[in-house]
């Protein structure tokens, strides 16, 4: 029996195979996909650590401020009976303020912990806030790049010249506080609260 070799061939296209550029194509733009996938990925990690690095920054100076502010609102704290006379600020420019407290009443200004003389600063060289509770200065939060410190009366009248008089020491009813830091990235973050003092 004789059979013509074109019968048995496959007439319909879509019953043959790949050809060798339909496959290099196919390849191809699965490729690209996958390079293209790969950067938005990446795109996405990197800036998911951005945020993550920023947002640490601005919880270590908010919590650094919430510090600062829990003690300089009681400067000048003079509970005891009769009142031993506490001069609440006893230095203050645009880079430090040193303030005391009679915390516990006892008429003793004491530097153990919880101190009663604590002074802050800034301090350039570190590019960090120290905090001295009168035993020697404390890094509190670092990467910053800068501080300022400023001081109102009881009418919100800026004090000044720095630094401080005594008489105007005495006047301070508020203070200003300003914290320029960055993050590894070297973004800079600003944060500036005002500071009631409740003894002034």
């Amino acid at each position: 029996m004789n059979h013509d070799d074109r019968s048995i061939r496959p007439t319909d296209r879509s019953q043959s195979g790949l050809t060798l550029i339909e496959l290099m194509v196919t390849v191809g733009v699965i490729g690209l996909v996958m390079v293209i996938l790969s950067g938005i990925l990446t795109s996405s990690s990197h800036l998911q650590s951005r945020t993550a690095r920023r947002a640490a920054v601005q919880a270590d100076s908010r919590q650094t401020l919430d510090l600062m502010g829990n003690e300089l609102r009681q400067a000048g704290a003079d509970p005891s009976m009769p009142p031993v006379g506490i001069t609440g600020i006893q230095s203050a420019d645009s880079l430090s303020v040193r303030i005391q407290a009679d915390l516990n009443g006892d008429g003793v200004i004491q530097t153990a912990e919880p101190s009663e003389d604590v002074t802050y600063a800034y301090d350039a060289g570190q590019k960090a806030i120290t905090r001295n509770p009168g035993a020697g200065a404390a890094v509190v939060m670092d990467h910053v790049t800068a501080m300022s410190f400023s001081y109102y009366d009881s009418s919100n009248n800026l004090l000044g010249p720095y630094p401080l008089s005594a008489a105007n020491c005495a006047l301070v009813h508020s203070i200003g506080v300003t914290i320029t830091c960055e993050d590894k990235d070297s973004h800079p973050l600003t944060l500036t609260t005002r500071i009631g003092l409740r003894n002034m």
